[in-house]
């Protein structure tokens, strides 16, 4: 039997996926604590010491660019190589070799969702663990919106790469104006019509963080295909930009105890500041490829990084189980001060660490044998 040699992957590609995991999780951590001091969200279990404290908005203020930016990460990376790889395709046999590449992406994240629920089911029932929702179907529905705008987007990744393909300038220019005009709305929308704190399917966040998410992941596709990784000075230069523009905010933010305005600046999966960061950050990390065998820990990397998708499902099924482990915690560590804060927040990302290298290990491990039968399916 011939064992086929696994691809070369970029390590710093790799690297770049781990970051996103960790700052999603960290938001996911943090965010109710966020909600009920900025905006007065009811939350079981929340202990809102934290009121008046610096460093308490500052770090919380940052976590929250970085779960949106963890967001946009995870889009722009599949764009990035979806759209250039059918570009490639684009000929005779496109829309079969197309058909049987979605096919098996769709095998992945449907397999990965049921595996998953079976798992959640599991532990609810048998471990009594209060991990979903179990009473409706929303926990495999609108709590997994993040996944599904994921399927979708791969099906629709061949149709983007037709138009990139046939109309080059005139999609790039169309795309440019497309994103000032989101994030015009977006600006709209974070300032004066967010809709409170809990957001339906059909409101306009949430329906602006998906298009948001659409134009990143096309975004990328184009600098995919144009090869705009090469310009690091430019990337690097964003990335300066908007690193510092989301310290400033969210140090003005703390001094004034403005926890709202914070809010409203890092407004999740609309930021422009978290946009640029992910987009830079891609740059970046493309610019230089660095393979596994270049780096011990490249295998390590590797696999926690496959498991991102399984760490998307998973950790989402299983957010009401890690807050009834983390608050109490949290809330226990809350003293008055700048030392207690600090050692609140170092201590409550070692656990979300662990935690997340857990699920993303799942996700990994269930990821190959889906990958494996998609592809016999897709032969047979």
């Amino acid at each position: 039997m011939r064992i086929m040699k696994p691809k070369a992957r970029n390590l710093n590609i790799e690297l770049l996926r781990c970051v996103a995991i960790l700052s999603i999780a960290l938001f996911h951590t943090f965010v109710p604590y966020f909600n009920a001091l900025a905006y007065g969200a009811e939350a079981a279990g929340i202990n809102t010491a934290m009121k008046g404290s610096f460093i308490a908005l500052f770090a919380m203020a940052l976590i929250n660019f970085l779960g949106s930016a963890g967001n946009f990460i995870f889009y722009m990376i599949s764009g990035f190589f979806l759209i250039p790889h059918a570009i490639r395709d684009t000929g005779r046999g496109f829309w079969a070799k197309q058909m049987r590449s979605v096919a098996r992406r769709c095998i992945v994240i449907v397999g990965s969702v049921i595996v998953f629920a079976l798992l959640t089911v599991f532990l609810h029932f048998v471990c009594r663990m209060p991990s979903a929702r179990l009473a409706g179907v929303r926990w495999l529905g609108g709590d997994l919106e993040f996944i599904w705008l994921y399927l979708l987007f791969c099906i629709l990744a061949p149709f983007a790469a037709l138009v990139q393909n046939k109309w080059p300038k005139g999609w790039t220019a169309l795309l440019t104006a497309l994103l000032i005009l989101t994030f015009a709305c977006n600006a709209f929308i974070a300032f004066f019509s967010q809709g409170g704190v809990n957001h339906a399917l059909d409101g306009w966040r949430k329906i602006m963080s998906a298009v948001t998410y659409f134009w990143g992941f096309c975004l990328a596709g184009v600098a995919g295909e144009k090869g705009w990784s090469r310009n690091r000075k430019c990337a690097g230069e964003i990335f300066i930009i908007c690193l510092i523009s989301a310290f400033v905010t969210t140090f003005v933010c703390a001094a004034a105890q403005s926890w709202k305005i914070a809010g409203e600046l890092s407004f999740k999966s609309t930021s422009l500041i978290s946009f640029g960061l992910a987009f830079s950050l891609l740059m970046l990390s493309a610019s230089r490829e660095k393979k596994n065998g270049e780096f011990k820990a490249g295998r390590a990397i590797t696999f926690f990084a496959n498991g991102i998708l399984g760490f998307y499902i998973f950790q989402s099924m299983l957010t009401s189980f890690w807050h009834l482990l983390i608050f109490p915690v949290i809330n226990s560590l809350s003293m008055p001060g700048f030392f207690p804060f600090v050692g609140l927040f170092v201590f409550a990302t070692l656990l979300t660490f662990i935690y997340t290298l857990i699920l993303s290990a799942l996700g990994s491990w269930v990821r190959r044998p889906l990958l494996a039968a998609g592809s016999r399916l897709l032969k047979s």
